[in-house]
């Protein structure tokens, strides 16, 4: 997406504190929203309310399983786009993209995926829904 583009997308992010930096490398436009969760204070209504179109889930510095919250989150947001960022992507090169469900992508912190997000618009995942 153009960040000049009048188009707003709604971002969640989520990571071990309530502030993510992951936004600051994710062309945000100024038409766009964010809104920050950590683990421990996910409040899934809030969440649902927002309805976000992108949720970022950062497992980057964070020492606990995050299966349980990353189930909930995909079986509640089937319509966005979620992207599980983690370590043990490291390995694999580029973004992995599930079977399931086709808007769900997992991958290490990477210009790949930076490049995956930044270059989703509004527009091409609400055609596919």
């Amino acid at each position: 997406m153009n960040s000049s583009s009048n188009s707003s997308r709604k971002f969640c992010f989520i990571s071990n504190s309530d502030q993510s930096y992951l936004s600051e490398y994710i062309d945000l436009s100024h038409f766009d929203s964010n809104l920050d969760f950590s683990f421990k204070n996910l409040n899934l209504r809030e969440l649902k309310e927002y309805s976000p179109h992108i949720i970022i889930i950062d497992q980057y510095f964070y020492e606990e399983d995050c299966t349980a919250i990353i189930e909930t989150l995909k079986t509640n947001f089937k319509d966005a786009n979620i992207y599980i960022l983690s370590p043990e992507y490291t390995n694999y090169n580029g973004v992995i993209q599930s079977e399931n469900n086709k808007n769900h992508y997992y991958s290490s912190f990477s210009v790949d995926i930076l490049n995956h997000i930044n270059a989703i618009s509004k527009e091409s995942y609400l055609e596919a829904s």
